[in-house]
């Protein structure tokens, strides 16, 4: 009996024993099989990207497990089959990839190229609604303005057999791209029965023969004020006298008012702490605060307007294109072309095109309402136009009902408008922000600001309200120059 228990005693130790080494060795078998399995996944994975079919190449790597060797060529092998989604017409399935690769090559740069080809693609598929966003979220890019005036074209050519009404509306607000003023005043003629296509169109638009005499009163008017003649920055104010040179007031610790020595001026602008001029020769001048870079503009040439934000300045070319400086970079700046006017207010840029179209540098601020517009402002998030007939449009904003206007600027707290009869109105967002200047005639321009607004009246005088902490509503002794009104 002994004996058989000393038997199964050793006989357990060695099942022991035994069963132990048989699971070291499968251990060890699995992990030399996982790590051939790994391998041969990994070389499978590169073999099929070879071959550049990038899925199944990244299937299989994921199927092989981590590592950081693996994640980069995981991040490689994604980064290709964008590339090839975007080549091979699937831009929206590219956009999804590069827009998870972040800073990865060059993949930020594919993500515009993405949303470019895919406004493309809706245009192709007769979706003109939904391209013309997508193009014009784009503005700067490529041809994308071009697109976005040719989507509105075929929108317009949809709608005239079912609603001619609207299509001349749409053509008429093409401007000069295509044929587009020529397919309104057909439709004009057509509706109307009147032969000239010219007292068609106006009739069209509701334009009396007394609003016609109307505007061109308004024209007048506006052709004989000063421009760019008075500007705010946050505590300072700046004028342009009529010979050229420049006066300041206000708060000049960063030396945002050292202008004195400015000469041979035509227009000048403010930021929050720096001052611009333009001259004659089309070159700038800039003083105060650069640590944005906001004044670097000694090599600008061939300058026709200048527009400022709080940290940037932004030039007009002769050509129509845009350059610009400072804190923000503006990319869609860089592809704006055919641009008649701009201006700046905030961290905002707003430009008008020759055929009448406002661009924002904000996706936010939709400013394709705004049409033939004669003169524009941009502030804090929202843009405000004067159109001919002495009214205003805006974006992101509801003007009032205003008449009769020459002249309007935007402030961060309110807007001003100028009135044939030298009136200044204002419109305030908070009514504890306001600034009277209903005592005010004879004036001939006005200038908003976020801290204090500015109105130069015609005996040359300059009266500046509002926050008057460092001294920037203390120009009493100023004279920019009369102007003399019809």
């Amino acid at each position: 009996m002994k004996q058989k228990q000393a038997f199964g005693k050793r006989f357990a130790r060695h099942a022991v024993i035994v069963s132990t080494v048989l699971m070291a060795v499968l251990l060890i078998a699995a992990l030399v099989l996982y790590g051939n399995r790994t391998k041969l996944l990994t070389e499978r994975a590169a073999r099929t990207a070879e071959n550049g079919d990038y899925e199944n190449a990244i299937a299989l790597l994921e199927a092989a497990g981590s590592g950081d060797q693996t994640e980069e060529t995981l991040t490689e092998y994604r980064y290709r089959l964008a590339l090839s989604y975007l080549d091979g017409g699937r831009p929206d399935d590219a956009l999804t990839i590069f827009s998870q690769l972040g800073d990865y090559k060059d993949s930020r740069t594919h993500i515009t190229e993405c949303r470019y080809r895919s406004a493309l693609l809706l245009f192709d598929q007769g979706k003109y609604e939904e391209s013309k966003d997508a193009f014009l979220a784009l503005a700067g890019y490529s041809d994308a303005l071009e697109r976005y005036d040719a989507c509105r074209y075929a929108i317009a050519d949809q709608t005239e057999a079912s609603d001619p009404e609207e299509a001349f509306r749409q053509f008429q607000a093409l401007g000069g791209y295509s044929d587009a003023r020529t397919r309104a005043e057909a439709i004009a003629v057509r509706l109307t029965g009147e032969s000239d296509p010219a007292f068609a169109v106006n009739a069209m638009l509701g334009i009396s023969s007394e609003m016609l005499e109307q505007m061109r009163t308004l024209a007048s008017v506006r052709e004989m004020l000063p421009k760019h003649r008075l500007a705010v920055g946050f505590y300072h104010t700046v004028g342009l006298r009529a010979d050229g040179t420049a006066i300041a007031a206000g708060r000049s610790d960063e030396g945002q008012c050292g202008v004195s020595a400015w000469t041979d001026l035509v227009a000048i602008d403010c930021g929050a702490y720096h001052t611009v001029g333009l001259r004659s020769d089309g070159t700038v001048v800039a003083v105060g605060r650069n640590t944005e870079g906001q004044c670097a503009v000694s090599e600008w040439t061939d300058i026709t307007a200048i527009a400022c934000t709080d940290y940037n300045t932004i030039g007009l070319r002769s050509d129509g294109t845009i350059v610009s400086t400072g804190f923000q970079e503006y990319p869609t700046l860089s592809g704006w072309n055919s641009i008649a006017m701009i201006c700046g207010g905030s961290y905002a840029v707003c430009a008008a095109t020759t055929d009448g179209q406002v661009l924002s540098s904000h996706d936010s601020m939709r400013s394709e309402s705004m049409r033939d517009c004669i003169e524009i402002d941009v502030s804090t998030g929202y843009c405000i136009g004067l159109t001919a007939d002495g009214t205003l449009s805006g974006a992101n904003v509801a003007p009032p009902a205003w008449t009769d206007l020459v002249a309007v600027s935007a402030g961060s707290t309110g807007y001003l408008g100028l009135t044939m009869d030298g009136r200044v109105l204002g419109q305030w967002f908070r009514a504890r922000d306001a600034v009277d200047f209903s005592d005010l005639s004879g004036a001939v321009a006005i200038a908003a600001g976020g801290t204090h607004y500015a109105v130069l009246l015609s005996d040359g005088t300059v009266v500046v309200r509002g926050d008057n902490t460092f001294g920037q509503c203390d120009t009493a002794s100023w004279n920019l120059g009369e102007t003399k009104l019809p």
